[in-house]
């Protein structure tokens, strides 16, 4: 498993704010959040909490989960509130129902086998309203799968410079899977320290995620194209 979220999660925080536009995320969600009337929302995958400041700032009843308690630590300093709690998406379980839940950042990419993907949207069905809204980003095989070309990025952070060297490699031990190398390194003042890191990945088919969302009693309402990736609404059904 990577140590993206864990080791370097402070790392992540600074340099994913340069990457991502959390605002035109949030707006995206906003705006099906609104079209649909849900208020009481459930982020799978919160991270940091970059969507959920923007999320409790806009009014909504919010609940944020995360794998890593470093990323929670940082949700919790950020946005100040109680509202985040540590789990495995595999393994939902509340007390309440929810108007909507929402897997962010294409986390669903890290459960490779089916078994856990079928937990994974079963533990959201049950987790759901009648009629609740499903939101959530994969990656497309087919795009990925036909370029595996290294790229570097090169952040800059105050008095602080983060590059990351990525590589990717075909694995299909699971599925559409393939391994992500990183190199990370991080020039602060005069120092330099280098990290490895390494984990695992699944994109889909669009056929496969229809079947596993049919197999889970979800109704696909939509599918919206972002390039290698693709965002896809549901409803309980």
């Amino acid at each position: 498993m990577t140590i993206l979220y864990s080791t370097l999660a402070n790392v992540y925080h600074e340099m994913y704010q340069h990457i991502f536009d959390y605002d035109k995320e949030f707006d995206f969600y906003d705006s099906l959040l609104k079209k649909n009337d849900c208020h009481m929302i459930l982020e799978v995958g919160c991270g940091s909490g970059m969507l959920a400041r923007r999320f409790i700032n806009n009014e909504y009843d919010y609940m944020g989960l995360d794998l890593y308690y470093e990323m929670l630590e940082i949700a919790c300093s950020e946005v100040r509130s109680g509202c985040f709690f540590q789990g495995d998406m595999r393994k939902l379980e509340f007390d309440r129902q929810f108007d909507a839940v929402l897997i962010t950042g294409r986390s669903i990419a890290y459960v490779t086998d089916n078994r856990g993907i079928m937990d994974t949207l079963e533990g959201v069905h049950k987790a759901l309203k009648d009629n609740g809204l499903f939101v959530f980003g994969v990656f497309e095989a087919n795009a990925i799968f036909d370029n595996f070309d290294d790229f570097e990025q090169t952040i800059e952070l105050n008095n602080k410079i983060v590059r990351r060297l990525s590589r990717m490699e075909k694995n299909l031990s699971t599925g559409w899977t393939y391994d992500w190398y990183a190199k990370y390194i991080i020039e602060e003042g005069n120092s330099t320290t280098e990290f490895d890191d390494v984990t695992t990945l699944r994109a889909f088919t669009r056929d496969e995620i229809r079947l596993f969302l049919k197999l889970s009693n979800f109704a696909l309402k939509e599918i919206i194209e972002e390039g290698k990736a693709f965002t896809l609404v549901a409803k309980k059904s």
